[in-house]
């Protein structure tokens, strides 16, 4: 019995340290991929008009931008990462303030331009993703968004309006 139990305890302790060392491996493209994940998924819930799953897609994007050590701790080009983390958390702090659809629509251009600031900083190979442009979001003053797909799907009008729009260019060539 006692051996079985020491056994099954040096079991659970390589558990643990085998999950704690995937955790601290979690680096720029494991990163990347989950930011790039949220954030389809929130545009994605505006284009069918899904409150609730935008906001949970951008409050676990807005998670991942404050809690990962990738975004926190940026050694290699430190004054331009800083410039880009402080905007990227100022758009995230509008979009989980954002009590409505058109809210959360509105903070949209803030990620996305930072959100494309990265993959272009970092490189992101996993799939295409391009820059999209509708003229006439945000008031008329046009408004861009980032998609894996060619296709249109407007997250600024949702349903109303989901074809609006153009591919203004694939961002990892």
């Amino acid at each position: 019995m006692k051996t079985y139990l020491i056994t099954l305890l040096a079991l659970f302790l390589s558990t643990v340290n085998i999950q704690a060392q995937k955790e601290k491996e979690h680096g720029h493209d494991d990163h990347l991929s989950i930011l790039i994940s949220e954030y389809m998924d929130f545009k994605n819930a505006l284009v069918t008009d899904d409150f609730e799953k935008a906001q949970k897609h951008i409050s676990n994007f807005s998670e991942e931008v404050k809690s990962n050590n990738e975004m926190n701790e940026h050694k290699e080009h430190q004054k331009k990462h800083e410039m880009h983390h402080a905007k990227m958390l100022a758009a995230v702090e509008v979009a989980t303030a954002s009590k409505n659809i058109e809210e959360l629509r509105n903070s949209l251009e803030g990620i996305t331009l930072e959100l494309v600031k990265a993959v272009e900083n970092q490189g992101y190979d996993k799939s295409a993703l391009y820059v999209q442009f509708c003229p006439m979001a945000n008031d008329g003053k046009g408004g861009k968004w980032m998609s894996d797909k060619e296709k249109i799907q407007n997250p600024y009008f949702g349903q109303k309006m989901h074809k609006c729009g153009a591919t203004v260019r694939e961002i990892n060539e």
